[in-house]
């Protein structure tokens, strides 16, 4: 696969020195001419760059900084005739006329990048493109919901279809909803994938780094056999994708878990569907099952018909089966807090423990800890809520103020989740040698972490969790025993118990 990162200069960097160490995983450089800073040499640049060079002018209207009139356009090009680039890009709607001789065919990327959602035409204007006869082929819409995601996934699939020497469109889209295009669109379409310089240096919003992109499909040469998906709010950030395709590659079975957006009940519902009727299987992919986050939890109960009597005592699913005519359910989440707890070798039998929250997380976990033999209260901020959500799972409400009579705690909100300690963690009053659950994670240490730390308290993190939740989780949807050891591994946090 043709992994094509794109150049953003660091304003602590060198640009020359910059572009000559492309990230690893980088087979070409596209040099954005609209997006070096000011004074940046392009020919310096181009020459500077061990790698292949892809030469491109975004205009304004598409989403760059570059002109948007045919004459400036055609000044540029003239001036970068003579640069080592590989490839150039040219802008259909602006630079079609110099496709063939400015610009030779076999040298050219034709381009579209639409603004404001997906065209209803776009798949008559992608086939109008392919038939001008330039190397490739990009459209590159934004996403903004799940349909326009589905849109451009149809799109990419269809021409998944050629034989594969005459795949030449490079069909994916922006935006946080367009990450799963970003993953499969290169494993249906051309095997070409645009990536970013580096974390927090993307040039468009959605795009991954080619470390990521092959953790998460570098072990696909084509479009999947079965599909999975985390569906939710964010989950751009989420670990859950690079867990069960590290599982994937370790077992050898071409499958893929993508993250979805789902912005509102009617996108969770036309996916939460019987065998064969869900928006994916619409799309000709199979789906073998679906994790479910915030805030969907609540809402997939009620979309599912069988769900595990634990599941429905939490009120809360986060892992959705399609299976035949029926959509099962279980709520994992509990295998992940017991499993880590086993993990760290903290019992948790006999316990007096406090969950900090009252959503589906808090109410999961309470579950959890009462089915482990511990006795449970849950602690948040609205007590009315609180009390409600401890009446329905049958554990008692308190006051966060209870933790000092507690050995146990688990942090089921976002509280610390950015690494600073808010009063609501600050103020925990734990003994010493108490253990305490983190289910936020982030790339650095928690709040909760920290003081941790400071207090002497044992503390069991929110990739401990994750990866014993989505072990339980791989089984589930699989029928397979999941690889702990790479599940672990490809979350950062080095063994853990088979």
């Amino acid at each position: 696969m043709e992994i094509i990162a794109t150049f953003v200069a660091s304003p602590d960097a060198d640009p020359r020195q910059d572009v000559a160490t492309p990230p690893p995983g980088a087979t070409m450089v596209e040099l954005r001419a609209d997006l070096l800073p000011p004074g940046a040499d392009l020919a310096s640049l181009a020459t500077a760059s061990p790698l292949p060079i892809l030469l491109t002018l975004r205009s304004a209207a598409e989403g760059g900084r570059g002109p948007d009139g045919g004459e400036a356009r055609r000044r540029f090009f003239e001036a970068a005739a003579g640069l080592p680039a590989a490839l150039v890009d040219l802008e259909f709607e602006r630079d079609r006329e110099l496709l063939g001789g400015l610009v030779p065919a076999e040298r050219a990327v034709l381009s579209l990048h639409p603004r404001g959602g997906v065209p209803a035409d776009l798949e008559e204007t992608a086939k109008g493109m392919l038939s001008l006869g330039s190397r490739l082929v990009k459209v590159v819409p934004e996403a903004g919901c799940l349909a326009d995601t589905l849109a451009v996934l149809r799109l990419a699939l269809a021409l998944s279809h050629r034989p594969a020497a005459q795949r030449r469109g490079v069909i994916f889209a922006t935006g946080a909803a367009g990450v799963a295009t970003r993953l499969l669109g290169p494993l249906a379409a051309a095997p070409v994938a645009f990536a970013a310089w580096g974390r927090g240096r993307a040039a468009a919003p959605g795009q991954v780094t080619p470390e990521e992109l092959l953790a998460l499909i570098g072990h696909l040469r084509g479009r999947p056999r079965a599909v999975c998906a985390v569906l939710g709010r964010g989950v751009a950030a989420s670990l859950s994708p690079r867990m069960h395709n590290a599982a994937f590659r370790t077992l050898g079975l071409p499958n893929l878990f993508l993250p979805l957006e789902v912005a509102n009940e009617g996108e969770l519902a036309s996916l939460l569907a019987p065998a064969g009727r869900s928006a994916l299987e619409s799309l000709g992919l199979r789906t073998a099952g679906f994790a479910v986050t915030m805030p969907w939890k609540e809402a997939a109960l009620g979309l599912c018909d069988v769900v595990a009597p634990r599941a429905r005592r939490a009120a809360a699913v986060n892992t959705v089966l399609p299976r035949g005519d029926k959509v099962m359910a279980d709520c994992t989440d509990m295998d992940g807090i017991t499993g880590a707890l086993r993990d760290s070798l903290v019992e948790a039998l006999g316990r007096r423990a406090l969950v900090l929250g009252s959503g589906g997380a808090a109410r999961a976990a309470a579950v959890a800890l009462d089915l482990a033999g511990a006795r449970v209260a849950l602690a948040g901020r609205d007590e009315e809520r609180t009390r409600r959500a401890a009446a329905q799972v049958g554990v008692e409400a308190a006051a966060p103020s209870a933790a000092a009579q507690c050995d146990l705690l688990v942090n089921a909100t976002p509280a610390g989740s950015d690494g600073s300690v808010p009063p609501l963690l600050a103020e925990l009053n734990l003994p010493a040698g108490a253990a305490v659950v983190d289910l936020p994670y982030g790339p650095a240490p928690t709040g909760l972490e920290s003081l941790a730390g400071e207090r002497g308290w044992r503390y069991v993190s929110g990739r401990q969790v994750l990866l014993f939740q989505g072990v339980a989780q791989f089984a589930a949807m699989h029928g397979l025993p999941p690889p702990v050891s790479a599940m672990a591994e490809a979350l950062g946090i080095g063994e853990a118990a088979e």
